[in-house]
């Protein structure tokens, strides 16, 4: 006799489904409430002061923070304008005036700006940024509640867990240094959430909603993309390995990458066209950058560290970890996941480690990249290599630069592992006792995560200088420039809204345009020369001025030296021929506004890399000596490319040398240059803009000042043809 099957009812399904969506909903709106608590009265000053963190907590790292949260509201402030503009968020031309820079690997949150733009419309980038960070608080919660429940099931235990990673050490590290893109850390558990949908069979939408998913972590962060490719590729590798109908499973994963991709599509090509200026980090490395790597990858412990938050012991375990890995901020490396959590993991793994097999194979390969390009054990680097030494040098993938970060997906896959824990618990107890681990689970929670009192508020000041300046449109020289990473200057653009000289970002460019003499002059308040091997007569200055006019040059008084201001009233007055008088002054500021000479546009030259410092011989002839390769750049400001007539008074070090010219990996000429002094000329095809041209010549080291010298060079300069669209 056979035995019926009893299927559920179309009711049934509905009735689960209304079910899922109303606890979808009470959780999302705990979260919402957790993240207002935390954050209390952020709610009092939510269009006024930005959120900073914790207040009277350790950890901070000797962080401020202010300076990244500027960092961030600038963001949120320039992707909004470019959204409400028509303008493209990935490039602007207001940083390192007058090249511009690419954003699009970038600390750039687009998607935060997108969510926060009716708060930004309505109330400003202040209510934005807020808004921000308790969506920070509560998707988070939410994102790790999904994926538990998807594995767990019911309400409390994911809704639990939601909240011991949103309040976690690691997470709350984040906002402490007030590094907002990783603390929208969503986007991990919404992506996980999405690739398990994408494991099961059912409609298209499942295909759909992780590649809008996908879209939305590349676009959130180039950390997250890093992170999150690495674990896609791990993911789908393992299911495919454990799964029964794996063609199936590989159909689906490959109609989700084309999905991706498509999304993607305007990005790629942005990325593509822009391939030149975006930083790989595939070739060589600075030691710096190769220590910020190091630095910045999690110890073998690092998840069972304590909270260097909690108000009891925090202090204490600051004090424990700052001396490991100086010089860097164990911030770069802290990863900690909470007592609490980690301990549920545990007893989650010995219950139903085969529920969740894949899921640990995941975690343990993301947490061994974690680990960085060697093995550090309890801050003591055992020189052992990991496998991230590889990926390390992977286009595109080591701009990522922070190991630590790969255990972001780690502490979501520890949380369903907690909650199956949690379950596991249950299941063993009476009925009428099934609540009780998540009650003393929650206490735990509440006491090793609890904070201690006070809020850190950011207040958003608007200088009239800037206000004034706002109304007379022109590129800005906001002194001192943003060299030490300080986004004062990207606080006072938000008031002026003009494009400045230099800028604060993550990956810095390459600032052709600043080895302009004028540019450099004025931006490092540096003394200009007298004279130099190109001509820096008034006419060169103003040709200069016309070329990348700068209208505005404003100095903080406070912050600069008396040197640095009267080196930079001398470049003024050599470019204008008279003194120059502020056009306003008060007790922290002085703005200069410059005339920008729009009939002195000419071709001008000057040294770039490769050349020494200038020199003078017994008969104060001047002079500077060269490298094996040396620049020489010509600026055209013209729209239409001419050949430029350079004329160059040369001569070698102690025998003849041959000297090659080069542009963009072909080679324009050579010729002999003998150690007798002699002037040589040649024609140089010149487009619009900087043009630089590398000199290359055999370089021998000079014993007296113990350098690598091929020639050296009296003088150069180039005619100045009339505009050929003139003609």
């Amino acid at each position: 006799m056979m035995r019926s099957i009893r299927l559920p009812s179309v009711r049934s399904l509905r009735d689960a489904q209304q079910r899922a969506v109303a606890e979808g909903a009470l959780a999302l709106a705990c979260y919402l409430a957790l993240a207002l608590l935390v954050t209390w009265p952020l709610a009092l000053r939510f269009n006024t002061e930005l959120f900073g963190g914790i207040g009277h907590a350790p950890g901070r790292f000797g962080f401020v923070g202010d300076e990244e949260a500027g960092l961030h509201l600038w963001h949120l402030w320039w992707v909004s304008e470019a959204l409400l503009h028509g303008r493209n968020p990935f490039w602007t031309n207001l940083l390192f005036y007058p090249d511009g820079v690419q954003l699009y690997v970038q600390t750039l949150s687009a998607p935060n700006a997108v969510i926060a733009l009716p708060v930004y419309l309505l109330a400003g980038p202040v209510a934005a940024f807020n808004t921000v960070i308790v969506l920070g608080f509560a998707l988070t919660g939410f994102g790790v509640f999904l994926l538990a429940r998807r594995y767990a099931g019911g309400l409390w235990g994911p809704l639990l867990c939601g909240a011991l990673i949103t309040l976690g050490p690691f997470h709350l590290g984040q906002l402490q240094n007030s590094h907002v893109n990783l603390f929208s850390m969503q986007w991990i558990p919404l992506y996980m959430h999405a690739l398990t949908l994408l494991d099961k069979r059912g409609g298209r939408w499942r295909i759909g909603y992780a590649a809008g998913i996908a879209a939305l972590v590349v676009l959130s962060d180039w950390y997250w993309a890093a992170v999150c490719g690495a674990l896609t590729i791990v993911w789908m590798l393992t299911q495919i390995a454990l799964a029964q109908e794996r063609r199936a499973l590989a159909r689906r994963y490959a109609l989700f990458a084309a999905g991706a991709l498509l999304v993607l599509a305007p990005l790629i090509a942005g990325i593509i066209a822009n391939w030149r200026s975006i930083p790989l980090a595939g070739g060589p490395r600075s030691e710096i950058w190769e220590a910020y790597v190091r630095y910045s990858s999690a110890d073998l412990f690092g998840l069972f560290f304590p909270s260097v938050y909690h108000p009891l012991w925090g202090a204490q375990v600051e004090r424990m970890l700052r001396p490991i890995a100086e010089p860097f901020a164990p911030s770069g490396w802290y990863v900690a996941a909470g007592w609490t959590l980690a301990a549920l993991a545990i007893i989650g793994v010995w219950s139903s480690w085969r529920r969740a097999l894949h899921l640990l194979i995941v975690g343990v390969c993301l947490w061994v990249l974690a680990l960085g390009p060697t093995l550090w054990v309890l801050g003591r680097d055992s020189g052992i290599p990991m496998p991230y030494a590889w990926l390390d040098r992977l286009p595109l993938f080591g701009a990522a630069r922070k190991p630590a970060l790969f255990i972001a997906p780690v502490l979501a896959i520890l949380s369903v592992l907690a909650a199956l824990g949690l379950d596991a618990l249950r299941q063993r107890l009476p009925s009428d006792w099934r609540a009780a681990p998540v009650v003393v689970a929650a206490v735990l929670a509440a006491f090793e995560l609890w904070l201690p009192p006070g809020r850190v508020f950011l207040p958003l000041e608007r200088p009239a200088v800037y206000e004034q300046i706002a109304m007379r449109p022109g590129a800005v020289a906001d002194l001192p420039l943003d060299v030490l990473e300080t986004s004062r200057t990207l606080r006072n653009q938000m008031v002026h809204q003009q494009p400045i000289i230099g800028g604060y970002i993550a990956r810095r460019p390459v600032y052709e345009s600043f080895s302009i003499p004028l540019l450099h002059a004025i931006g490092s308040m540096q003394a200009l020369p007298d004279d130099d091997i190109a001509p820096l007569r008034q006419s060169d200055l103003m040709a200069m001025q016309c070329f990348a006019p700068v209208r505005h040059a404003v100095i903080r008084t406070d912050l600069t030296t008396q040197r640095e201001q009267t080196n930079l009233e001398q470049t003024l007055t050599r470019l204008t021929g008279r003194p120059v008088m502020p056009a306003y002054a008060d007790a922290q500021y002085r703005w200069y506004e410059l005339p920008l000479f729009p009939d002195a546009c000419q071709s001008f030259i000057y040294p770039g890399k490769g050349w020494h410092a200038i020199e003078r011989n017994a008969e104060m002839t001047l002079y500077r000596w060269a490298d094996a390769e040396s620049q020489i750049i010509v600026a055209n400001p013209h729209s239409t490319p001419f050949p430029a007539r350079v004329s160059f008074k040369l001569a070698a070090y102690q025998t003849t040398r041959r000297i090659e010219v080069w542009r963009d990996g072909r080679r324009l000429g050579s010729w002999d240059v003998s150690p007798a002094p002699r002037t040589y000329t040649m024609l140089l095809p010149v487009e619009r803009g900087i043009n630089p041209f590398t000199l290359r010549a055999p370089a021998a080291p000079d014993p007296q000042s113990n350098r690598m010298i091929s020639i050296v060079a009296f003088h150069m300069d180039v005619d100045h043809p009339e505009p050929l669209e003139g003609k």
